[in-house]
């Protein structure tokens, strides 16, 4: 089968591609079944190898889980340890006297 998403997250080296989802249409409803007959029976295993053979088959699998479970944790990861954003203003009614490294950047009004 070819594989529809990557389950493991790139953010934020990279923006990760869209997941494609979509219901099971009435054709693909033998597909569906078979899966949960072996869910059914606690066959995990074969019910995960049996719909990883199938052709552009999309559903809510364990990949699917996984892929926005790694988005999600690399969100909270980066915006955790993201470092705090500058202020570039500052409004005051005097001028600096001198300038250094930490202010060269900020505009004064």
């Amino acid at each position: 089968m070819v594989k529809i998403f990557n389950p493991m997250s790139s953010y934020p080296n990279k923006v990760d591609d869209m997941i494609f989802f979509q219901d099971c249409n009435l054709d693909n409803l033998h597909i569906l079944n078979t899966y949960n007959d072996y869910i059914s029976q606690g066959k995990y295993k074969e019910a995960n190898d049996y719909i990883h053979q199938q052709e552009n088959f999309y559903g809510y699998f364990a990949d699917f889980f996984n892929a926005i479970e790694n988005r999600i944790y690399n969100l909270q990861d980066y915006l955790l340890n993201k470092p705090p954003k500058k202020q570039p203003f500052i409004y005051s009614d005097e001028e600096p006297t001198e300038i250094d490294e930490n202010i060269k950047n900020i505009i004064w009004t």
